[in-house]
């Protein structure tokens, strides 16, 4: 990251924990989320939970509902994970954690960090996610994720902060989401590119559920 973005990302942060922390204090209602109506079956996808977040985590994480689950398809490699971590109203000490920041705090090495298109979805704009190639010891994941604010797939933590301000300005709230999609890789360049194909099928057939996740 250049030092212009950081200055950039620091000063966003910086207005959006003022006008966030206004906006917890004269919300309109407190959205309200149905991760649990995310369906175990997705196409041709078989999902099963993935076990609960220990204590820590769920104090770190401080999200008002999550779902960890791992989906597995006939044909995949490899089962794709699934976490969502909703946050009803963001303020100061409670808001999204990005993987930027969080996946290398628990160990996992950022190799790779580019935007990617989710191609092959009819009748709307091109979704684009956040790909990072990472590696922890002896293990490499590619990780795909993308905020959801209020409709919008945001893969640019700038962008989400803007529309965060923008929302809570105008709207009167700051609900959200941060949607991770992680699927195990080897140390090839064929495996990864594999993992991202089943990555973005997998995505492709998950947003239309998620548009019904919350209100």
């Amino acid at each position: 990251m250049s030092a212009y973005r950081r200055m950039l990302v620091a000063a966003v942060l910086i207005i959006a924990a003022g006008v966030l922390a206004r906006a917890a204090r004269t919300a309109d209602r407190v959205p309200a989320t149905n991760l649990e109506d995310v369906p175990m079956t997705i196409g041709d996808w078989s999902g099963r939970d993935a076990g609960a977040l220990d204590d820590e985590s769920l104090r770190i994480v401080a999200a008002d509902a999550y779902l960890n689950r791992s989906y597995q398809t006939s044909g995949a490699h490899a089962p794709v994970g699934l976490y969502v971590a909703y946050y009803a109203v963001q303020r100061p000490g409670v808001s999204i954690h990005s993987p930027l920041n969080c996946l290398p705090g628990a160990g996992w090495e950022p190799l790779e960090v580019q935007t990617i298109p989710v191609p092959g979805i009819s009748g709307a704009a091109v979704p684009y996610v956040r790909r990072m190639l990472v590696s922890k010891n002896l293990d490499r994941a590619l990780v795909l994720y993308w905020y959801a604010v209020h409709g919008r797939v945001l893969a640019d933590e700038i962008a989400s902060k803007m529309w965060l301000l923008h929302d809570s300005l105008w709207l009167h709230r700051s609900d959200a989401a941060l949607v991770r999609v992680v699927v195990p890789v080897g140390q090839d360049a064929p495996s990864v590119d594999i993992g991202e194909r089943q990555g973005l099928g997998f995505i492709r057939s998950l947003l239309p559920y998620l548009s019904h996740a919350w209100s």
